[in-house]
Order: structure tokens, then sequence, then C-alpha cells
């Protein structure tokens, strides 16, 4: 899969030369003619990197990237910043607006091509974005997790995975299963979008498992959005004889075919604060434990755990037709 480059400059003629140069490379290459284009381009195509020039007449480059850095679903785009002006103080304000590098227009291409792939790599490195999802990992859900028990804020940490999605793998392959796992990071990131906040944070971290990082207030409302657009859009990853079926069948180990139900989503939610938890490793303790749980019940659900509530308390789980969450 080759990787996205966004492209931004107010001038037709240099935006041009700079398609033909990225695309050149072998990347694949949007362009926008403003600041505010590349805010909306970001958001809706999710580049690997934005190359930006910083003198731009409706919202220049500093304001764009500002707006990129602070929204969480393209926090982690890395951004360059072009200038035709070798000023320290532009490089400064640059960088505090969160740009990843900055170099001047008449840079040599060679030394640009390399300025790219090294961002990019160095990106890709300290999040453990997935190739697929292009959400961050476990090195940067281990740091957001960090970044909220330094302080005294209370937040909640949204454990989802799919269920039965290795038997949809075996009967559909694992081309179909991208497209699921893409489909659901899609959920998720609109979800949040939609009704969580700037501060949010949505990663993938390694096969069928996802995590929500947001405020007590918003998630059950989230993962209850969340558990109703799977049911509503899941189906039609399935072929009429399965959906008519409500299961696959699969060829077990012993030769025999199996039936497994249609795809559904469990998200089990871990609130609290830096005194409730010892580390990053109780909390994913925790949600296994709830994840367990939750797997006893058929089809997609939800449950909180709030402060130190352990099991006894969790019967109140039901299914995403009428979710709630133990309190």
């Amino acid at each position: 899969m080759s990787q996205k480059i966004l492209a931004v400059d107010d001038e037709p003629d240099i935006l041009r030369l700079t398609q033909f140069l990225l695309e050149s490379w072998g990347y694949e290459v949007s362009t926008a003619s403003s600041g505010k284009e590349a805010v909306e381009q970001a958001q809706a195509t999710e580049p690997d990197l934005i190359l930006m020039d910083v003198n731009m007449e409706e919202m220049n480059g500093f304001e764009a990237c500002e707006k990129i850095k602070s929204d969480f679903a393209t926090s982690f785009i890395p951004v360059i910043m072009l200038t035709s002006q070798d000023q320290v103080q532009n490089k400064v304000h640059g960088l505090g607006k969160g740009a990843d590098d900055y170099v001047i227009k008449t840079v040599d291409p060679l030394e640009l091509q390399a300025r790219i792939e090294m961002v990019i790599r160095r990106t890709q490195e300290q999040s453990g974005a997935n190739p697929l999802t292009r959400l961050p990992g476990n090195l940067a859900l281990e740091r957001e997790i960090k970044k909220r028990l330094a302080t005294d804020v209370v937040f909640s940490v949204c454990y989802c995975d799919l269920d039965n999605f290795k038997a949809y793998n075996d009967k559909y392959g694992y081309e179909a299963g991208d497209k699921v796992l893409f489909h659901t990071a899609q959920i998720l990131m609109n979800t949040v979008r939609e009704l969580g906040t700037a501060q949010d944070f949505v990663g993938h971290i390694g096969g069928d498992d996802f995590v929500v990082l947001t405020v007590p207030e918003r998630d059950n409302a989230m993962c209850a959005s969340i558990a109703r657009e799977f049911d509503k859009t899941i189906v039609k990853f399935y072929d009429d004889e399965d959906l008519s079926r409500k299961s696959i069948q699969v060829e077990n180990r012993a030769g025999a075919l199996e039936n497994f139900p249609i795809m559904s989503i469990t998200l089990a939610i871990i609130s609290g604060a830096k005194d409730d938890f010892e580390s990053t490793h109780v909390i994913a303790e925790r949600a296994a434990e709830l994840k367990k749980y939750l797997k006893k019940f058929h089809g997609s659900n939800f449950l909180s755990e709030r402060r130190g509530l352990r099991e006894e308390a969790m019967g109140e789980v039901t299914t995403s037709q009428g979710l709630r969450s133990a309190r």
C-alpha cells in the first residue's frame, strides 16, 4: 500500500509541481489550496503526512497545523511546513503549533524526499501506527494513559473487540476481514467525533482489538452508539445465505461444520483516576476480566466498571438493543 501525502499550497503552479514530484517518488497524493481545505482533507483522507505551505491567504499554514494537531482524529498526522523564508522565528513558531519539521521551498528535492521518509518513519515508530487503519497503536496508547494517570483527571478506557471475527476470516478470507477492521475503525472515529471531546483518543492495538479513551460522562452514550452502528452495518459484509441463516458455517479441526453467529462487538469500559490504578497493566487486566464476562452474552454489548466495581455488580448488561451499564 503506497503512502498518502496531502500537499497544500495556494499557488496552483507550485502545487502541481509538488504533486508531480511526490508522485514520481511513488506517493499517493491529494491536494488542497488553502489552510481551511487542508483541515477538511486531513479529516476526510487521513494522509500519512501533510506537506504544507506557510504563507496562504485563507488560513495560513500555522493556523491549519494548529487545528490539525488539536483534533484527536488528525493529531498523529505529521506535518512538514514549507516556507520561502529562512528565519529562526518562523521555525520556532511552526514547531510551536505542532509541526514535525520545517524546510525551505528551495530545498534540494533529494533532501526533501529524505526528510519526508524520516518524518513518516519516526511518526510510525513513535505511535506504533497500524498499517491498515492508520490508527495509533500500543506505544501511543501507553503514553496517553500515562499522561492521564499523571494528573487527577478521571477518565475511561473502552476496550473493544469483535466477536466471531476469526471465523469470519476463515470463511471470507483475510482481505474481507481487513475491510471489516477498517470499517470498525471508521465507526469508532466517527462516533468519537460526534459524541466525544477533542482530547479523546482512538487506537488500534492489534488484530480486532481497539481502544477508545474518553471521559466517564460520555462513555456509555458512545459505546451504545458504536454497538448500534456496528450491528446495523456489519450485515453488508455477509452474503445473503449467511444473513438468512444468521450465522456462518466453518469447518473445525475435526473436519465438522460449526456454526458461528454474525459478528458483534464487545466493549469493556474501565473508569477511574490515578488513585484507582497502580499501572496501565492493571487497567488492561480489569478490561480483560470484564470482556471475558461480557462474552457470556449474545450479540453486541458493553459494561462499565466504575472505580473498583467488581463482578458481583455486573448484572446490568444487555444487548445493543437496550444497552445499560453497571454502576
